[in-house]
């Protein structure tokens, strides 16, 4: 395979090769300068000859046989008519006058006198003619003109190709799984926007290559605890020497570890399928104010362990959305509000029907999270409150943001350390 400075060069020589016969030929058409010069050439040689005839005693030959130079031929003509001389012409000779005729489009000019009765012609020799004297005068300035052009192609072909150089390497390298090269890039052109678009592929790469190894670490650990928990007490239980209380105890603890791990394992399948959702695939219209009433109520033994009141304003809105998304939305952030509320807490809810939007707020008054927990609290598997990690699998928050994206919607959270936490998602209006 060619490279692309060798195509590029190889296409400039050819270009020039092209442009330069064509401007040859061009200039043979038009060649008065040059046919202006042989005039005046051939004028000189005939007043030369015209003052050697006045001046001296030599006859017409001797004239002749001095005359001829390295570039004209001087002869005398047997038979004027082969020159197919009209009336005007021969008066113009008969007159002592010159005449010059050409033998065709690119046949050199040639000039004809009368000295006593005698026809003398002045052309170019045989071996001269109007391509070989415009070539002479041009050959040297093509040639040079072609290899400044194709060594300077060349070069500057390197240096345009150089980033492309870089960037097949740079692929090779990311083929291979490296995803931390970068490729320099200082300018703006349309390779300098390749560049700068694999550059930002290849930190996403890496960031999703990061994303994954901690996606699997965090998922064989969750899945480790329980079932080593499980395995733990089941050997405790097979144990006889344990007493009734005991034997409860322990089967409570496998069964919260059992239900804990089908969750776990009920939302991994559940983000993994969101992940590769892009559309919504079931729409129907339902009450939106009515499905958080709903998602109240199916949270009511939660909230009421805790015995925590709810502060309750709501919209009334019909929505067209699918209604199954939506819910788990409301029941992960509740339920969340009701985690880290304090007992005998209260947890503001709100729905409101903007100009621009839906908003849905969830406010609790417990302990709050700092600025760095409130940065990573929608990342997988990030819990913040160790307190509460047996609570949890840190993925409610990840599919809530996960469902309002695909939703077309959005959700922020606002927190103050010990003092409460705000859950505001937005949805668009129906179209």
């Amino acid at each position: 395979m060619k490279k692309i400075s060798v195509k590029l060069a190889l296409f400039f020589i050819s270009l020039i090769c092209i442009s330069s016969i064509l401007s040859f030929f061009t200039s043979i058409v038009y060649t008065y300068n040059v046919n202006y010069e042989m005039k005046q050439d051939q004028e000189l040689i005939s007043n030369f000859i015209l003052e050697l005839h006045e001046k001296t005693d030599l006859s017409i030959n001797e004239i002749l046989e001095i005359t001829p130079n390295s570039m004209y031929n001087v002869e005398e003509l047997d038979d004027i008519e082969l020159l197919e001389i009209n009336k005007e012409q021969l008066e113009k000779l008969q007159n002592n006058e010159i005449i010059y005729m050409s033998g065709g489009q690119f046949a050199s000019i040639f000039a004809v006198m009368m000295i006593d009765n005698h026809y003398i012609k002045i052309n170019l020799h045989p071996h001269n003619n109007i391509l070989k004297i415009v070539g002479s005068r041009t050959w040297v300035t093509i040639t040079s003109f072609i290899l400044t052009g194709a060594l300077l192609i060349v070069l500057f072909g390197r240096k345009a190709v150089k980033p492309i150089v870089d960037l097949t390497y740079a692929t090779k390298e990311v083929a291979k799984g490296n995803f931390d090269i970068q490729v320099e890039n200082s300018s703006n052109d349309e390779v300098g926007q390749l560049t700068q678009n694999f550059n930002k592929m290849t930190r996403e790469l890496k960031n999703i290559e990061y994303l994954r190894k901690d996606f699997i670490s965090n998922v064989s650990h969750e899945f480790k605890t329980p079932i080593a928990s499980i395995q733990g007490f089941a050997k405790l239980l097979q144990n006889g020497n344990l007493s009734e209380e005991e034997k409860e105890e322990y089967t409570d603890i496998i069964v919260e570890e059992t239900a804990r791990l089908s969750n776990l394992s009920s939302n991994i399948l559940k983000i993994s399928k969101l992940e590769n959702q892009e559309i919504l695939e079931q729409k129907v219209k339902f009450s939106l104010d009515e499905q958080i009433r709903k998602c109240i109520l199916l949270l009511e033994y939660n909230w009421n362990k805790k015995n925590i009141e709810f502060d309750i304003d709501l919209d009334r809105i019909e929505y067209l959305g699918d209604e199954e998304l939506l819910q788990q939305v409301w029941i992960n952030l509740i339920s969340n509000s009701i985690k880290f509320s304090h007992d005998n807490g209260k947890i503001d809810i709100s729905l409101k029907n903007l100009d621009s939007h839906i908003e849905v707020k969830v406010i609790d008054y417990g302990i709050g999270m700092s600025k760095e927990t409130a940065n990573r609290i929608f990342e997988k598997f990030y819990q913040g409150d160790k307190a509460h990690s047996s609570e949890g699998n840190g993925l409610g928050l990840s599919l809530v943001k996960r469902i309002l994206d695909i939703c077309g919607g959005s959700i922020t959270v606002e927190s103050e350390l010990n003092k409460q936490t705000s859950f505001i998602a937005n949805l668009p209006h129906n179209k």
